[in-house]
């Protein structure tokens, strides 16, 4: 692991974002500098060894794991390394390539200031217009009116309808909940079931809820992502899921009541970084 650079100042809200050698497009970081509340942080998780200077730039901590290549990518091991590094009383978990209106920050703390008990997450929009790619800088206009699938009167379908809310929901979004309650539920699980495409916050969404916390979705704020190859996971590897693309093991947890990991970071569990990759050498070895 390669820390290139690491904030040690608290904030109100650490933005977790990913890259396994994957990510085309930076603009995410457009929007961030564009925040009327600019009370966060931006930790950036690389899960190989990708390095280019507009990250670093504009992250506050890069963290570039420098994983074998035989092992294939698991975001929760991203997900518990930024948990780990988060100085935030809210952690954001979140797709790094999107659009994002500027008062993104502000909307996420005034939902905690109003209600402290829950977890949050944001919708997305979906664009799939491929005349987008490679992203130009659309409007927000040009998003919603030319190839935008999933808008209904002003917010996303799934949160309209309130149809099939665990498939018409986008949980893997944007996951918001306080650094606290995930360190008590354990972080991420890192069990083999999640790894690859088929894995998301959503399950520690439903492990909170397990603990007590109260599942939210916002009805006014929204991500914006525009198409790109790749950008429905095709061809990755998948786990076990519902033939919906919801994991299995994620489901069990809405009857079991389980609020733990299967799988438990030890580094997360004892404030170490030297075991937040222990379970590396027993899962993973599967051809990226």
């Amino acid at each position: 692991m390669n820390i290139v650079k690491q904030n040690k100042n608290k904030v109100k809200v650490s933005l977790v974002l990913l890259d396994w050698n994957c990510r085309e497009s930076y603009h995410i970081f457009d929007y961030l500098n564009n925040q009327t509340n600019d009370n966060f942080e931006i930790i950036w998780i690389e899960y190989y060894d990708k390095y280019i200077d507009i990250i670093e730039k504009n992250t506050d901590t890069l963290v570039i794991l420098n994983m074998d290549k035989n092992f294939y990518y698991h975001k929760h091991l991203m997900y518990n390394t930024g948990i780990f590094f988060a100085n935030g009383e809210i952690v954001v978990i979140m797709d790094s390539d999107v659009m994002l209106k500027p008062t993104f920050i502000e909307s996420i703390i005034k939902e905690f200031e109003e209600n402290h008990n829950i977890v949050l997450h944001l919708d997305e929009f979906r664009n799939i217009n491929t005349e987008y790619y490679p992203f130009n800088y659309l409007s927000f206009e040009e998003f919603i009116n030319n190839g935008c699938k999933n808008y209904e009167n002003g917010v996303t379908t799934g949160i309209y309808y309130k149809y099939d809310p665990i498939h018409n929901l986008n949980w893997g979004a944007c996951f918001c909940a306080k650094k606290e309650d995930l360190l008590k539920i354990g972080g991420a699980d890192e069990h083999i079931d999640y790894l690859g495409h088929i894995c998301g916050p959503y399950e520690m969404s439903f492990r909170l809820e397990n603990l007590g916390k109260k599942i939210k979705w916002s009805n006014s704020e929204f991500l914006y992502h525009t198409w790109h190859p790749g950008s429905d996971g095709i061809d990755n590897y998948m786990g076990p899921h519902d033939g919906l693309n919801v994991s299995l093991r994620a489901l069990k947890l809405l009857d079991n009541k389980r609020v733990l990991p299967y799988v438990m970071n030890d580094g997360l569990k004892n404030n170490d970084t030297t075991l937040l990759f222990n379970n590396v050498s027993k899962l993973w070895q599967i051809k990226g």
